[in-house]
């Protein structure tokens, strides 16, 4: 029989009305001949309820303790989505994701998934239920502890079971109806991609786009995954399907550009960003280099730029996780203590062209410069062969955001 993941992000189950539009959905996907394993996040804005909750009986929460109050967001959904299936004649099993065998490391609040058992997944669909997981947790072995894998995790939950699991196919349902070339609010032309290669995903996940959480889409690259992003409140609409083996349609221009010249995919934007410039011993710098980078991600955070050179640390970073480095550095909690540390650019946005090629076409580079210099001031720069970035000012970032759409997306 036919298998597919799907998932249901915290807007498509923000309410009792919208649980029951999930539950039909579910139900005529079962009524086709499909077995199906549904992972669920919280409802709605639930998660950060409780965060809000926890911050307001102390400055600094425990870790563990986060664990244990936000998973319980995703086991009111698991269950409230298995009534209402129930009341439609349907069998069903809700589980946790610890309940699912989801083993994962012990850092919490971003934890990374070692293995998956799936024993009690598996049990339930060849008993011919269908399986509701909690999304966005799991266990670790080592301390038997619950984790969670940071937030937007569920879409990692949901990937890395359709991969473990064997499905066909995984199809993560959300309050947009794919990914689009820009985000419609700053560019009302921005179009939706039929489909695009996973490392241009990739890309717009760690660049600040929203629709995929980053780390899901290493885990469907790494197993060759076919995932859609469709529209919860519009499901009979195609969305964007990511794969492994594809272009956008934008590779399809060749005969237009000609065969090397780069490809562009989307704009995107994040903002709330700093510069962070580090001054150590060339010998310390290494170890405190890889420390950064650590801590970072146990704050669910990588840099957008990251350099070194010699001594000298150069990173962008949010204006957040900086602080929370600075100080690290200061206390020599990353090994020696730096000979400076500076945050400039404060109120910056990164804004990301992802596509392939800039390395190659120089000129697409310079046309991307001259159109963001357009619309803004320029702060700083950085170019790898899939991603440009282009820092801006805060109040600026819309502006150069659909300058740079209306020049190499709109215009090519």
């Amino acid at each position: 029989m036919e298998f597919v993941v799907q998932k249901y992000g915290g807007t498509s189950v923000g309410s009792i009305e919208r649980i029951k539009l999930v539950a039909d959905h579910v139900a005529a996907t079962r009524a086709q001949g499909v077995n199906v394993v549904v992972v669920v996040s919280a409802m709605g804005e639930q998660t950060d309820a409780l965060i809000a909750m926890a911050q307001a009986l102390s400055a600094d929460p425990s870790r563990r303790e986060l664990d244990m109050l936000l998973t319980s967001g995703e086991r009111v959904t698991m269950a409230l989505l298995s009534i209402a299936l129930s009341e439609r004649g349907l069998k069903c099993v809700s589980l946790t994701g610890s309940q699912s065998g989801i083993l994962t490391d012990e850092n919490h609040g971003n934890a990374r998934i070692q293995k998956i058992l799936g024993d009690r997944i598996r049990q339930g669909l060849s008993g011919g239920s269908i399986v509701i997981v909690a999304g966005f947790q799991g266990v670790s072995p080592k301390t038997k502890e619950v984790t969670t894998l940071g937030r937007g995790g569920s879409d990692l939950s949901a990937v890395a079971l359709a991969a473990v699991l064997g499905a066909g196919r995984c199809e993560l349902y959300k309050d947009v109806e794919g990914v689009f070339t820009a985000d419609p609010r700053l560019v009302p032309g921005a179009r939706k991609i039929a489909s695009l290669p996973w490392y241009a995903m990739s890309e717009l996940a760690w660049a600040g786009a929203g629709v995929l959480h980053a780390r899901a889409a290493h885990v469907a690259s790494r197993f060759g995954l076919t995932v859609e992003i469709r529209s919860s409140f519009k499901p009979h609409l195609r969305g964007t399907v990511v794969e492994p083996s594809t272009e956008s349609d934008v590779a399809m221009s060749i005969d237009k550009n000609g065969m090397e010249q780069a490809i562009v995919h989307a704009i995107t934007c994040k903002q709330h960003m700093c510069l962070l410039d580090v001054e150590a011993s060339q010998d310390a710098a290494g170890k405190m280099h890889a420390g950064i980078l650590e801590l970072l991600w146990h704050h669910g955070e990588a840099p957008v730029i990251n350099q070194q050179v010699s001594g000298r640390l150069r990173l962008m970073v949010s204006e957040k996780a900086a602080q929370v480095l600075k100080e690290a550095l200061a206390t020599g909690r990353l090994g020696e203590k730096p000979m400076s540390v500076n945050l400039t650019l404060a109120g910056t946005a990164a804004v990301g062209v992802i596509g392939n090629g800039f390395l190659q076409n120089p000129e697409q580079v310079a046309e991307a410069m001259a159109a963001a210099q357009k619309a803004g001031h320029v702060l700083l720069w950085d170019v790898r062969n899939q991603v440009l970035t282009i820092g801006v000012k805060d109040s600026e970032a819309a502006a150069v955001v659909k300058s740079l759409h209306d020049a190499l997306i709109t215009d090519h």
